[in-house]
């Protein structure tokens, strides 16, 4: 009886740890699943998928238009294209760059998407690529892989920089379908001084008003909610109005001065990285001889 009970006993416990896992299934999509085991598969990957775990959110196909992955944050969603879906490693690479992104987001507690974490995803996404020793071929499949083997051309032809900077220029220009341009962390300092300085002149309600209004034209907000958090601001009585604005602002420089000693550190990672990977870089530039060339690349 007593082995009936303890056999019974560990059905139930492996039953119940794999009800868990179903539970932080991170995606209902096969091509997504196998994307994933590849970045696990890696060195730099495996951390950030055992952030994810603990940390949930689900990554699925986007039905709507923009070559980019998009963000629902509020939802716990994260949306990859679909044109990814003709090759398992370009969307590993993909679904790197988003999660690694999440992640940034997640830590820092900035609130929203910002170039900076795109620029240091760019850094990210490339490394990953090198470590996987991706090939022309990869790339070669349709349009899925153009934009992830411009950035991993610039990133080993040029440096760091020119690919953050590269980074950068995509995330500032206008694109409503990918919910951008994006923010940069010198307009939110610009911001929050002006936040300071509304305590003298009572235009805190608008000013953030008019940053919710920006996240709903990005798409990165829903307007519904946007009315809202300005009903309640605007109830509050002015004694508490005050001290919410005192706190709000000296919470909001507090992240802002986190996520750069952040993005600091993760450059200075990226250098260190780089300059102990330099026969994997001349492997890569020996590969990608003609990145850029018209007419040469893929010979």
């Amino acid at each position: 009886m007593k082995k009936h009970l303890l056999l019974f006993s560990c059905v139930a416990l492996l039953a119940g740890c794999a009800g868990s896992r179903k539970e932080l299934m991170l995606t209902s999509e096969p091509s997504i699943e196998r994307a994933f085991d590849i970045i696990s598969g890696t060195r730099q990957g495996k951390p950030l998928v055992k952030y994810l775990y603990k940390h949930p959110v689900r990554f699925e196909f986007s039905n709507t238009a923009g070559f980019c992955h998009k963000f629902s944050l509020k939802k716990g969603l994260i949306f990859l294209p679909v044109e990814m879906k003709s090759s398992d490693l370009i969307l590993a690479l993909a679904a790197a760059r988003a999660a690694y992104i999440y992640r940034l987001y997640k830590e820092t507690g900035l609130g929203e998407i910002i170039s900076e974490e795109e620029e240091l995803a760019a850094l990210f996404q490339s490394r990953l690529a090198l470590e996987v020793n991706v090939v022309e071929g990869d790339f070669a499949k349709g349009k899925a892989g153009g934009p992830i083997k411009a950035d991993f051309c610039t990133y080993i032809m040029e440096n760091s920089r020119y690919a953050m900077a590269q980074a950068r220029r995509e995330a500032l220009t206008p694109d409503e379908n990918c919910q951008r341009p994006l923010e940069t962390i010198e307009n939110q300092r610009i911001w929050l001084e002006k936040i300071r300085q509304s305590m003298d002149d009572d235009n805190f309600h608008q000013l953030l008003y008019d940053r919710d209004m920006q996240r709903v034209r990005r798409g990165s907000m829903a307007i519904s909610e946007a009315m809202k958090n300005d009903a309640t601001i605007r109830a509050l009585p002015a004694y508490e109005t005050y001290r919410f604005q005192r706190t709000f602002y000296d919470d909001q420089k507090a992240v802002f001065t986190g996520f750069e000693k952040l993005y600091r550190k993760e450059m200075q990672a990226d250098e260190a990285w780089r300059a102990s990977h330099g026969e994997e870089l001349d492997r890569a530039r020996g590969e990608f001889s003609t990145c850029g060339m018209a007419g040469l690349e893929g010979r």
